[in-house]
């Protein structure tokens, strides 16, 4: 097999995943970025289908169409559509250790008649500081805190990886996210202006756990250069959150299909 398709069919599956889901809560709890080589830098670009709750606890499901690109130097830096921005201080093959941008998707009203008089969060950015170490050739463990001006959450959990055939891998990955006051309140809490419009009851949820996530990726290594990935992944509300008067749903799904190309 050639270096490079060696190495792509290995490890492009966690990449991909994190590109193609920006910021959807079920993909943020492993920060994996996958081995350069064979040369300095490395360029996957592509599009991703991502089908979602409308918002955490929806019972309400949107499709978004989303570019997947994701490039990553040796020496540790990377930009990617779904990894952010940042640097890996300590970027080998066992070991990631490292700060970045990320970005987060919208809530807005229209996305669903729960969220009437709730007003709309827009796209943002929060800081993360992230720690992945692969502790077998197929477990990996991770930890990643996330904070921006909607608040701050952890989440720490566990991947495993798999070959399925010499050109065919999957994933099966497991963690759990908790979040402050601040975040609770932004995601599941009603303010009183927000029960005036809303007509629902003012609503307070304070810092704790919040989730717990369970999903499975696949992909696909093809014609030269090109990937096909594909995934689905479960979030189960917990505590405060999901006792919000928004949530409709507290087991909600996430599935996602990509096409992705390495120019290099």
């Amino acid at each position: 097999m050639h270096p490079l398709q060696r190495l792509t069919v290995q490890t492009v599956a966690a990449c991909a995943l994190c590109a193609a889901l920006p910021a959807a809560a079920q993909y943020q709890g492993i920060v994996s970025l996958p081995p350069v080589g064979p040369g300095e830098s490395r360029l996957l670009i592509g599009g991703s289908t991502l089908f979602r709750p409308a918002y955490h606890g929806s019972s309400d499901r949107s499709i978004m169409l989303l570019p997947l690109i994701d490039y990553a130097h040796v020496n540790g830096f990377f930009a990617s559509s779904g990894s952010g921005i940042g640097y890996s201080f300590i970027n080998s093959q066992v070991t990631h250790v490292g700060v970045r941008l990320i970005p987060q998707l919208p809530r807005r009203e229209a996305d669903s008649s729960a969220l009437r008089g709730m007003g709309d969060l827009g796209w943002g950015v929060e800081a993360s500081a992230y720690a992945t170490q692969r502790l077998t050739p197929n477990w990996v463990i991770g930890a990643n805190i996330r904070a921006g001006g909607r608040g701050g959450e952890i989440d720490a959990g566990a991947r495993y990886d798999m070959m399925l055939a010499r050109t065919t891998r999957a994933s099966v990955f497991g963690f759990g996210t908790a979040g402050n006051a601040k975040s609770q309140q932004t995601w599941f809490g009603v303010d009183a202006g927000q029960s005036l419009a809303s007509g629902y009851p003012v609503y307070s949820p304070g810092a704790g756990m919040r989730s717990l996530h369970a999903g499975v990726s696949v992909n696909h290594f093809f014609a030269g250069r090109w990937f096909a990935i594909g995934g689905v992944g479960f979030s189960h509300l917990l505590g405060d959150a999901a006792d919000s008067p928004i949530v409709r749903d507290r087991t909600t799904v996430t599935g996602f299909v990509s096409l992705a190309y390495q120019l290099f």
